[in-house]
């Protein structure tokens, strides 16, 4: 009994060194970092290789704890996968934080908080003229201008019916007679006056000077409806509420929290897309209506886009948390150290002027 102790012990200590040597191996290994070009956040250029504020803050942070790595080129769902899977140990491109993800990866503390928006094409001058004109063949704007019609013809009877017998030149007859009351009745609310017609009857006198001063109370009442109509129908072709893009095909990428997001709040008539470059094409191509994606990417679109061709609309929803995916196979004291030197950085006035310049805050 008292030699299998010793032997006990040698053998706990074994143990110990070797689970011992296998953290420090892990922590001194080379890292695989993944990354998904994504502007503004990890941008590729000629020469100077990726940048961003991710590239610029996993770098420091790196050269901080000394942790040597390398960039390994993903799509969004390879990333997503790859940190499930093991096979890379850190995910560069910003990735939301959610309780769904939190199960099969760990995050650090989020280093920028933003929402999802929507990009839509801009209407050409020629658009909008057509828009215009468009609306005044709405339904609203057909109901005023007839509910005028029927006013004047009102009066254009009444006219006609004191003028007919003793007026016959001018207000004789049947249908010429109406007609021809109908036309006196807008002339005069018109306030044009041509003068080719006019009543001679008392009755007739009387229906004239009760229509020429409600007729100008009538005319704004009438005018105002006509250009409350153009104005609703231009609204209604426009956009400026989320609910109101449940009519439209929108585009996202596939396994984003954005699109996870629309089929939670029954945005059913969506379309994925793997790049964001894909979901442009077809935008421009009219095979979708919108994009529906992180406002800052989209922002960049707009900021990019030397022929004005695209609008960020004024809707911001779904808050997102931006923040470094990590595999949970590091050790705990590697994810614990790369939170800390990034919470480090993160507090730096380097980190603050490079997101204003690139107008991330």
């Amino acid at each position: 009994m008292k030699q299998s102790l010793p032997q006990l012990s040698k053998l706990l200590l074994l143990l110990a060194c070797i689970c011992f040597g296998g953290l420090q191996s892990e922590a001194r290994r080379t890292l695989r970092v993944g990354y998904k070009i994504l502007p503004p956040f990890v941008v590729e250029t000629e020469g100077q290789g990726l940048t961003g504020p991710s590239v610029w803050l996993w770098e420091h942070l790196a050269k901080d704890k000394g942790i040597k790595y390398e960039y390994v080129p993903m799509s969004l769902e390879g990333l997503l996968d790859g940190l499930e899977m093991k096979t890379i140990d850190v995910c560069l491109s910003p990735l939301t934080i959610t309780a769904d993800r939190s199960e099969v990866m760990d995050f650090t503390a989020p280093y920028h908080t933003t929402y999802a928006s929507i990009l839509k094409p801009k209407l050409s001058p020629i658009q909008k003229s057509w828009r215009f004109i468009r609306s005044f063949f709405s339904l609203n704007f057909l109901r005023a201008l007839a509910a005028l019609a029927f006013v004047i013809l009102i009066f254009g009877l009444l006219i006609w019916l004191f003028e007919r017998k003793h007026n016959h030149e001018e207000f004789g007859g049947k249908m010429k007679g109406i007609w021809e009351g109908f036309w006196w009745s807008a002339v005069t609310m018109t306030t044009v006056g041509y003068g080719d017609k006019s009543p001679r009857t008392i009755g007739g006198r009387i229906v004239s000077l009760i229509w020429m001063f409600t007729a100008i109370m009538i005319i704004s009442g009438f005018t105002a409806s006509i250009a409350s109509s153009l104005t609703m129908d231009s609204m209604m072709s426009t956009h400026n509420e989320l609910e109101d893009f449940k009519e439209l095909k929108l585009g996202t990428i596939e396994k984003s929290v954005t699109s996870e997001w629309l089929t939670t709040h029954f945005f059913y008539d969506k379309k994925e897309y793997r790049t964001v470059e894909q979901m442009l094409r077809a935008m421009d191509n009219g095979k979708i209506d919108a994009i529906a994606y992180d406002q800052p990417i989209l922002q960049t679109i707009v900021n990019t886009d030397s022929t004005s061709h695209y609008g960020l609309e004024d809707i911001m929803f779904n808050p997102q948390f931006y923040a470094f995916g990590m595999s949970k196979k590091l050790p705990q004291k590697l994810r614990d150290e790369i939170n800390h030197a990034m919470l480090y950085n993160t507090e730096k006035m380097e980190w603050k002027i490079l997101l204003a310049e690139m107008g991330l805050q």
